[in-house]
C-alpha cells in the first residue's frame, strides 16, 4: 500500500498534507468482471481483480459479492479496522467525525514500522449515493491520504456496496497508488485484503491476521 525496503537509501523524506476533495461519488468505475454466476448462485461470494499502471499513478479495481444484507456490508464499510492494510501498518490509532457533513466519517493515524518509520493519515468518508441516510440503496466510501510522509505520494480509493439480489450485495472496490517502491501489486493485495475483512465481518468472523 505504503512503501517497500527501499526506503533504506531512499532519503530522509518529509510530511505534507493534501487537498480532499468534496464528495462520496467513487473514485472510479471498477473494470473488474462481476463474479461468473454458478448453477447454485447468481454471484458466488468471491471477487475479481484489475491492477496496471495508469502513468501517474498504479491502479487496481476490484468487483464482488458478498453474501449478507446492505446494512451488514454498510456496517462492515464503517469498521476502520476493516479498512487499514494490516499487512503492512504496525499501529494505527482513529479519530472519528472528522468530516461532520457526512453520515460517517474518520481519521486513521498509520505507523509502519519497516527499517524506517512512517506515519501518515487517511481520511474516510461514507454514507448512501442513492436512497437516504435511513433507508439507504447504494452505499458508498471515498478515502485519501491527507497528511503524512513525502514517500506516499498517492493514495486514495472508493468503495461502492449495492444489493444484487435478496441476500447478495455486490462491492465495487478501487485503489489509485504512487509510493516509494510499490505498484500495481501492492494495490491489488490491498483490495484482495480488504474484500476478505469486509467477507470475515459480515459473517462475525475475527479479522485476517498477517505476519
Amino acid at each position: 500500500m505504503l512503501l517497500a525496503l527501499t526506503l533504506a537509501f531512499a532519503g530522509c523524506g518529509g510530511d505534507d498534507s493534501t487537498n480532499f476533495a468534496p464528495g462520496l461519488q467513487p473514485l472510479e468505475t471498477s473494470t473488474a468482471a462481476r463474479p461468473t454466476a454458478t448453477s447454485g448462485q447468481q454471484c458466488p461470494e468471491t471477487a475479481n481483480f484489475v491492477s496496471g499502471d495508469a502513468g501517474a499513478y498504479a491502479f487496481a479495481h476490484a468487483r464482488g459479492c458478498i453474501h449478507g444484507t446492505l446494512a451488514q456490508v454498510y456496517e462492515a464499510m464503517r469498521d476502520p479496522d476493516v479498512t487499514v492494510d494490516r499487512r503492512r501498518v504496525s499501529t494505527w490509532t482513529v479519530t472519528r467525525n472528522v468530516e461532520t457533513e457526512y453520515p460517517v466519517s474518520f481519521r486513521v493515524h498509520h505507523v509502519v514500522n519497516d527499517i524506517i518509520t512512517i506515519e501518515f493519515d487517511q481520511t474516510w468518508r461514507l454514507g448512501p449515493i442513492d436512497g437516504t441516510v435511513d433507508e439507504p440503496r447504494v452505499v458508498a466510501g471515498r478515502y485519501q491520504k491527507t497528511f503524512g510522509s513525502t514517500y506516499i505520494e498517492v493514495l486514495a480509493g472508493s468503495m461502492v456496496a449495492r444489493p444484487l439480489d435478496t441476500g447478495v450485495v455486490e462491492v465495487e472496490l478501487v485503489r489509485h497508488l504512487k509510493g516509494t517502491g510499490v505498484g500495481a501489486e501492492e494495490a491489488e493485495q490491498y483490495l484482495r485484503d480488504c474484500f476478505q475483512s469486509l467477507v470475515a465481518r459480515v459473517h462475525g468472523m475475527p479479522l485476517p491476521r498477517y505476519n
